[in-house]
């Protein structure tokens, strides 16, 4: 990879960095603002699901379904499609707990503080899941188009854009500049606690619908 065609291209440099990372850094300043308003904008302290910043990650996974079998109809893999389509179904459910935070301002009735329905907040699972995640995007995001020029033509077809990486540094960035400031204090509501890892996934989330959309123009 040519880590200098990450500066020459703007348009790329404007969607893959600029744009994600500016979006991080309004959540991070809303989120710990000391306007009441501004911080349940970003996640209510009665339901975080309900914020911003976590409707920002369902907007992302609803793009990239649509996306999929958007390409599926247009596409020799519309099988290929489908099921990513239908893998991004099932984590935006998962991030939706299934629809029972819905179910629960509905009804009034509340799980136990701690419990989930889902199955990526289940005890044991989340961080180990989050370490699998963040080696695996790095590698096939980062690492992998470094030897893109060793692969077959097919394999290389289907690399992510070099770009990708400054997606996730803008992740880590926004992710550090979260931690940094829980850590020292700063006024917040408290609907993120444990949970500041919520800023860098709605960069994972953009890095694949990122991926999706290049692959498919790469079959238009």
């Amino acid at each position: 990879m040519n880590f200098s065609a990450l500066f020459s291209d703007r348009r790329r440099w404007l969607i893959y960095g600029a744009l994600p990372l500016s979006l991080g850094l309004v959540f991070v300043a809303l989120y710990f603002s000391s306007n009441e308003l501004a911080q349940t904008l970003a996640s209510p302290a009665l339901q975080r699901e309900f914020g911003l910043i976590e409707n920002a990650q369902n907007l992302i996974l609803l793009c990239a379904i649509a996306l999929c079998w958007r390409t599926a109809r247009e596409s020799s893999s519309a099988w290929a499609w489908r099921a990513a389509g239908l893998f991004c179904l099932f984590l935006l459910l998962e991030e939706i707990d299934w629809g029972d935070h819905y179910r629960a301002v509905l009804t009034g009735l509340a799980r136990p503080e701690g419990e989930h329905f889902n199955f990526h907040n289940q005890p044991g699972v989340n961080r180990w899941l989050k370490k699998i995640v963040d080696i695996g995007f790095a590698l096939f995001f980062i690492v992998l188009p470094l030897f893109g020029s060793r692969l077959s033509p097919r394999l290389r077809a289907l690399l992510p854009d070099s770009h990708s990486a400054l997606t996730l540094l803008g992740g880590m960035l926004v992710s550090q500049l979260a931690h940094s400031l829980e850590d020292a204090g700063a006024p917040n509501n408290g609907s993120l606690y444990n949970n500041i890892s919520e800023f860098r996934e709605t960069f994972t989330y953009l890095v694949g619908l990122y991926y999706l959309s290049e692959l498919s123009r790469r079959q238009s």
